[in-house]
């Protein structure tokens, strides 16, 4: 597992993400670990899947209302399923693609995979344990999933 020191640059990135749209910062709240016995998450995550040196997969999930707000700050006019799950996507893409910075070249990252709700435990390695960093943006809370080893 991935020391909780270099947990920064994942949340970093969804910060980063945040200040882009708005100029406002996330509060990122304390992470925990889980035994993936089943997954923690909202409405909608984008899953990254991590192979390489590191092995594993990220994920952040946010509820539909959270979704539908950052659509609005940005301006879009379209806040269909199908925008929330392009702009989860997006964070998804962000978050694990600045991780490539902290991790090096060989840390290579998937498409994301949006799923409705938490990730299935197939995401999750059953044999090792995920930070969970919940954040709130806007007093919308969300969560990023960190599983890598």
């Amino acid at each position: 597992m991935v020391k909780i020191e270099k947990l920064g640059v994942f949340l970093s990135s969804i910060n980063a993400f945040f200040v882009q749209i708005d100029g406002s910062e996330v509060d990122i709240d304390t992470p925990y670990l889980s035994h993936n016995r089943s997954a923690i998450g909202y409405d909608y995550s984008g899953v990254i899947k991590i192979s390489g040196p590191l092995e594993g997969c990220v994920y952040v999930s946010a509820p539909s209302v959270m979704l539908r707000e950052v659509i609005k700050v940005m301006e879009e006019p379209d806040s269909s399923i199908t925008m929330m799950k392009d702009l989860l996507g997006e964070m998804a893409n962000t978050i694990s693609g600045n991780a490539r910075t902290e991790f090096g070249s060989e840390f290579i990252i998937s498409p994301p995979h949006i799923v409705e709700g938490a990730p299935s435990v197939s995401y999750l390695p059953k044999d090792r344990q995920s930070y969970i960093t919940p954040f709130t943006w806007r007093n919308y809370k969300a969560m990023i999933g960190i599983c890598i080893a």
